[in-house]
């Protein structure tokens, strides 16, 4: 299931409410979050970038903003009739790479968090700002050590008062799977 899907299936979920209710978090507010985690998430490791495979985002009433992307954290040959099989030496620097980029994309994802909660300005400072990266891996990679994905996410004031240097960016929730 991609993540528009999911994204779709969470907002379709929601309890009908009052418009009264709900805060105006605008599709441009997300589209602009989105193509900032995209620029942010194309420009890691430059001058030897990750593969950014699409970021989406979306609102959900009560819950807060939601933002997903896939990448390609050491983007290398697949097998193409050009290059039919992967060495040992290839699998083992892929896998390298990835492992040694993996707390860089960490730190980037908690930046990406603080630096957005003040972007966001109409979602309530109680509700959650999250960020969810898959990784994408070819079947002849070694995954060993490495997630498929990380998820982080915390309440808005909390990305605030890290943001104003009043709260620590390490209390951010992250889980990897």
């Amino acid at each position: 299931m991609n993540t528009a899907m999911i994204v779709s299936l969470l907002l379709c979920a929601l309890p009908a409410g009052s418009m009264a209710d709900k805060p105006k978090v605008t599709r441009t507010m997300i589209e602009a979050m989105e193509k900032s985690v995209d620029g942010k998430l194309q420009k890691l490791f430059s001058p030897d970038p990750v593969e950014v495979l699409g970021v989406q985002g979306g609102y959900i009433n009560g819950y807060g903003a939601v933002f997903m992307s896939e990448i390609n954290l050491a983007p290398a040959a697949g097998i193409t009739p050009f290059h039919p099989t992967v060495s040992p030496d290839e699998i083992k620097r892929t896998h390298d790479k990835k492992v040694q980029r993996i707390a860089a994309l960490r730190n980037s994802m908690r930046d990406m968090l603080v630096d957005s909660a003040a972007s966001l300005d109409s979602v309530p400072a109680d509700e959650q700002v999250a960020l969810g990266v898959s990784l994408f891996y070819w079947t002849w990679e070694n995954r060993e050590g490495l997630p498929a994905q990380i998820v982080m996410h915390a309440p808005k004031k909390l990305l605030l008062q890290a943001k104003a240097g009043t709260a620590d960016k390490g209390t951010i929730a992250f889980d990897e799977f």
